[in-house]
């Protein structure tokens, strides 16, 4: 149920509530009025025939002036005693006994069901003479239909004033609301620029202002974030030219590795300075999000194994031949290869083994490293950034675990054949693997790569 939905039953039931509390006892009024003017109706009549008998007692007069009362006639009667009745009677004698007995006029119920007024009358000899009236039932409900639809026009008319003031307010409350949504969601696509405004009911424009205020902080932090990162990388730019002069200087095959190391660096700051130059909105079209996990990750070994030959490390990079696509870019895919083999040329002592797998791994594209080195002993916090040991940052396996995330993966820590470290990561769902190639080893599903490209 939506909000809007829920406050409009709410002012719904209240307004009915409401009205309804002052309608019922309006209409009972109304009947209740209405009796009372039916048995007024009656005490006028019963009061004209009172007056004849307070002037004469003749039969025949007052006979004929109960004739002259035209309609009327037919609703009243008058008892004389010793001279019978005049017009139709309808009161019984217990209600005869009981006038008498209180020396008032009573209501009783004639045998038919109707309602009679009997009004006792003393003459001057002691006696009584009675007048009776009847109450109609007509008067009685005369007027309460009309009173009734008065007051059911007023219940809707009031009720539907009060569910529309309520969905007035409620479509700004659910303004505000759905205008913070989509804020936020903006804000969660990576546009910082995006603000709420201020309005509503004081709860929505304090979470508004709150709102417009955190995304000027995160806005802020990006900036400075993005401002630093900038600067470090114009920063590197520097030493990275002199160390390139110096190089120039220089001959041999070291010459050429250092050449290549500084290459790659030089394009790695180059693509850090075009990243800090968009907005986070931007980032989407600095990178592709798709690339061929095999093709990268083996024109990235070219680069390691010169520096695995000048270290004296085996190492072999056992890759898929077929193209294994991954919803990262390549400069993803080299970012977490460098950082891993980083690590393993760092803290493993020279000559010690590594190997890389690239290619689909029980049918998910993966990218395995592992060495002959010591291992990694805290496998639980090894991949959380700032926790390391020794000498490490604790950033390596951390940018390794963000690539494998950001592909749909995780990252897996274990023991390699070699008795070190392995370090696993997977690059998103199962894939189906294609017709093998002519010539290609074969290799069973859900095994690791088995062809060889040692260096």
């Amino acid at each position: 149920m939506t909000l809007r939905t829920w406050q409009l039953r709410l002012s719904l039931g209240i307004a009915l509530l409401t009205t309804l509390a002052f309608a019922l006892p309006l209409g009972y009024a109304a009947r209740q009025q209405a009796v009372d003017r039916a048995q007024q109706r009656a005490e006028r009549r019963a009061a004209v025939l009172v007056t004849v008998l307070a002037a004469t007692r003749d039969p025949d007069a007052v006979r004929a002036a109960w004739r002259i009362t035209g309609e009327d006639a037919a609703s009243t009667c008058v008892r004389l005693p010793g001279a019978g009745e005049v017009g139709r009677c309808r009161a019984d004698e217990d209600a005869i006994r009981r006038a008498t007995a209180e020396a008032r006029a009573v209501r009783a119920r004639a045998a038919d069901g109707q309602e009679v007024l009997l009004l006792p009358v003393r003459l001057p000899d002691g006696r009584a003479a009675f007048v009776e009236s009847l109450v109609h039932e007509a008067d009685k409900t005369d007027g309460v239909a009309a009173a009734w639809a008065v007051l059911a026009g007023a219940v809707a008319a009031l009720t539907l004033i009060a569910v529309m003031g309520a969905d007035r307010m409620s479509r700004r409350l659910v303004r505000s609301s759905a205008d913070l949504v989509g804020a936020a969601a903006a804000v969660g696509r990576g546009e910082l620029g995006v603000r709420v405004h201020v309005g509503g009911p004081q709860e929505v424009r304090k979470v508004a202002a709150a709102f417009n205020t955190m995304t000027d902080r995160i806005a802020g932090l990006v900036q400075s974030e993005r401002e630093f990162a900038a600067d470090l990388s114009h920063r590197l730019r520097t030493p990275l030219t002199a160390l390139r002069l110096e190089l120039d200087l220089v001959e041999g095959s070291v010459a050429d590795r250092l050449r290549a190391a500084v290459t790659a660096l030089d394009q790695q700051v180059t693509h850090l300075i075009g990243l800090t130059r968009k907005g986070p909105g931007d980032t989407a079209t600095v990178l592709d999000r798709r690339s061929d996990l095999t093709a990268v990750v083996a024109t990235r070994m070219a680069f390691w194994a010169t520096l695995a030959r000048a270290q004296g490390r085996p190492c072999d990079a056992m890759i898929d031949p077929d193209p294994v696509a991954v919803e990262v870019g390549e400069e993803d895919i080299v970012a977490a290869l460098d950082a891993l083999l980083g690590n393993v040329f760092r803290h493993t002592p020279p000559g010690s083994r590594c190997d890389v797998q690239a290619g689909l791994l029980d049918g998910v594209p993966s990218l395995v490293v592992e060495d002959s080195g010591p291992g990694i002993p805290a496998r639980d916090t090894a991949s959380v950034r700032g926790h390391s040991g020794g000498a490490s940052s604790g950033l390596g396996l951390d940018i390794a675990a963000r690539v494998a995330a950001e592909a749909g993966g995780r990252l897996v820590i274990g023991t390699g054949r070699h008795g070190g470290a392995q370090v696993l990561l997977r690059l998103g769902g199962e894939q189906r693997r294609r017709t093998k190639r002519q010539g290609a080893p074969d290799v069973s599903e859900g095994s690791s790569p088995a062809w060889d490209a040692a260096f």
